[in-house]
């Protein structure tokens, strides 16, 4: 039995695997401390969920989703189940903060890191022109505060971003059906109907969200077709069956005018109003689409496999007036990538924060990101828009 704890092997793979491995030699004796916070987390974090040894549900009774834990004995998905994924920071989104990391257990940053964050990404004159840009994006503020505001500090708070992708495989069984034209029927009698987790599926390249059907096997069987109760016709749409449709020609009067202004009978429904139904020739009723006229279909199980990726991201928080919810707009430079059964990345995403004066009073703004965006919580002077 597998178990499986999404915060747990997230905390563990981000600081201990990677992270240390990247440092100098120096830095490992941190690495005691990690261990120490780690067995702290595991101990208040208990949610691990059982994969696997579980009798598998009936199949094919309804409609239903089958992971992991419906699986017998010596069945490997190529892909964890969806539902062991921690939906609380990775339910197909991205939401930074939200992972729920303990942020009292972490172990202090190294040198290296700390160094990282003290860089300036960015100079006074690339400040001031994304600002000038944000401004004159905005159609109620002016750009002349952006041009010549009195730059007095840029202050460097970088912060770093850890993302992990898991690749979760779900299946999924509905019940399909096509004409029968004949021939052998692969039904329960052949063979006993394999589980949704036995059927073998070639899993796509890692990390690549798609779909794939295919029928279950040993599961056909013949059936009349509840369309047109078997008997290979269904009632005509465009007439309702009676064969007749409204005269096209007198618009179902029956009279058609003559040149001295006299009506006579329709010539084309001989005054009767309704006219022969093109799509049925008359007969009210049409071929079955669905048993292609046959009254019969083969029916089965059909097995959906799909494959997605899940997101979990922590951004370290400083609390310095910054939303980090803005970092989701941007990329950062990436220190630290690995893919192997998960995917996961260690990005530093420069943040400055600009402290300026405009007319004697103070203002700040902050730019963020690789691609120099800029959050001002308090803009000076802005104009008055109206509609005319």
């Amino acid at each position: 039995m597998l178990l499986v704890s999404l915060k747990s092997s997230l905390f563990l793979i981000c600081l201990t695997r990677n992270v240390f491995a990247l440092l100098p030699r120096r830095e490992h004796e941190d690495l005691e401390v990690l261990e120490n916070c780690f067995a702290a987390f595991l101990a208040t974090n208990e949610d691990a969920v059982s994969y696997g040894g579980q009798d598998p549900p009936p199949p094919y009774s309804r409609p239903d989703v089958v992971t992991a834990a419906g699986a017998r004995p010596g069945a490997e998905p190529s892909a964890p189940p969806l539902e062991l994924v921690d939906t609380g920071a990775a339910a197909g989104s991205s939401q930074a903060g939200n992972t729920n990391f303990p942020a009292l257990l972490l172990p202090p940053k190294s040198e290296m890191f700390q160094a990282e964050e003290s860089i300036l990404y960015i100079s006074e004159d690339e400040a001031r022109a994304a600002f000038i840009q944000y401004a004159a994006s905005k159609c109620c503020y002016r750009t002349a505060p952006a041009k010549h505001m009195m730059v007095q500090n840029l202050t460097a708070l970088n912060t770093y971003r850890y993302r992990l992708h898991t690749f979760t495989e779900s299946r999924s069984t509905l019940p399909a059906s096509e004409p029968y034209h004949g021939g052998l029927v692969d039904g329960p009698a052949a063979a006993a109907p394999p589980a949704p987790w036995e059927v073998a599926v070639d899993p796509p390249p890692p990390f690549a969200a798609c779909e794939t059907c295919l029928p279950v096997p040993h599961t056909y069987a013949v059936q009349g077709c509840p369309n047109c109760s078997s008997s290979g016709l269904t009632p005509c749409s465009s007439c309702r069956g009676s064969g007749k449709r409204t005269c096209v020609f007198c618009g179902g009067s029956g009279k058609h005018a003559t040149d001295s202004e006299f009506f006579s009978d329709c010539p084309h429904c001989n005054g009767s109003g309704r006219m022969r139904c093109f799509s049925c020739w008359g007969q009210g009723r049409v071929p079955c689409a669905r048993c292609d006229a046959k009254g019969l279909l083969l029916c089965h199980a059909e097995l959906t496999v799909a494959w997605e990726t899940s997101t979990a991201e922590y951004v370290a928080e400083e609390n310095h007036g910054f939303p980090t919810s803005r970092f989701q707009e941007v990329t950062g430079k990436e220190l630290l990538s690995e893919e192997n059964h998960s995917k996961h990345a260690v990005e530093l995403i420069p943040l400055t924060k600009i402290d300026y004066d405009w007319k004697g009073k103070a203002y700040s703004f902050y730019v963020f990101g690789n691609e120099k965006k800029v959050y001002a919580e308090d803009y000076p002077e802005p104009c008055c828009c109206s509609l005319l």
